[in-house]
């Protein structure tokens, strides 16, 4: 009886993953792109002061875009990551007694969107692809000389899920950043950077030095709730 109810069980996991894998005809093609490969832009991102605060505050919000030399979002769109209700968290500092050292701080972002072209290497051929950023870090460190800010870079952690696809996912997406504008500095606002998001006048303009994005499809990873709730009734 127990072999008949497993093989059951089994039959109802592989119907399930059927279905998923036929809910699926545009999905991205599997694999590691990274702008030192050449298959993936650099690129430009802005961060809003949406809370009026300034860097680090509660709701401020990301947009970024890829960018070529001159043309902005052309390849991929990262965009709506607003930094949680904690705030940039500080993990660390050093200074000597002229005041010239660095603090990091480690921030979490809410919410968000991504867009790849469909003519990027990971295309099926289908067009362009859309999604939701579940997971969205940022790692900064603030380099100071006498007391006085002057630089920041940050190495940023994502994943995401593809909307056509189910099991279709960004497993990570790092970028490493550098801060090059930031509202209060005498130097006129660059050109060709994406626009501040929620209506904010005031923020944080970056370069987006270098890029690595891995897509994997798995039918297996939209199963283990369902797995479990399947097995839960023949116990």
């Amino acid at each position: 009886m127990k072999l008949l109810k497993m093989l059951f069980v089994l039959s109802m996991v592989l119907l399930v993953a059927s279905s998923a894998f036929a809910t699926c005809t545009h999905k991205p093609k599997d694999g590691v792109y990274t702008t030192s490969g050449g298959t993936l832009f650099a690129g430009r991102a802005s961060e809003a002061f949406c809370s009026g605060v300034g860097p680090g505050a509660t709701g401020n919000t990301q947009n970024a875009m890829s960018w070529d030399g001159t043309t902005l979002a052309g390849q991929w769109h990262i965009w709506g990551m607003a930094i949680d209700a904690a705030g940039a968290v500080e993990t660390g500092r050093f200074f000597d007694v002229h005041g010239n050292g660095w603090i990091e701080y480690v921030t979490n972002y809410t919410g968000g969107q991504f867009w790849l072209s469909g003519g990027g290497a990971w295309t099926d051929g289908l067009g362009d692809f859309g999604g939701t950023i579940t997971y969205y870090n940022v790692d900064a460190r603030v380099s100071y000389i006498g007391g006085q800010p002057v630089g920041v870079t940050s190495n940023i952690s994502m994943r995401g899920a593809f909307a056509s696809c189910n099991y279709c996912f960004i497993d990570y997406g790092i970028s490493n950043v550098i801060l090059v504008w930031r509202t209060g500095y005498t130097a006129p606002m660059p050109p060709n950077y994406p626009p501040f998001l929620c209506s904010a006048n005031a923020g944080e303009l970056y370069d987006v030095c270098d890029a690595t994005i891995s897509i994997f499809c798995d039918v297996t990873a939209t199963q283990p709730s369902t797995w479990g709730q399947i097995k839960d009734l023949y116990r």
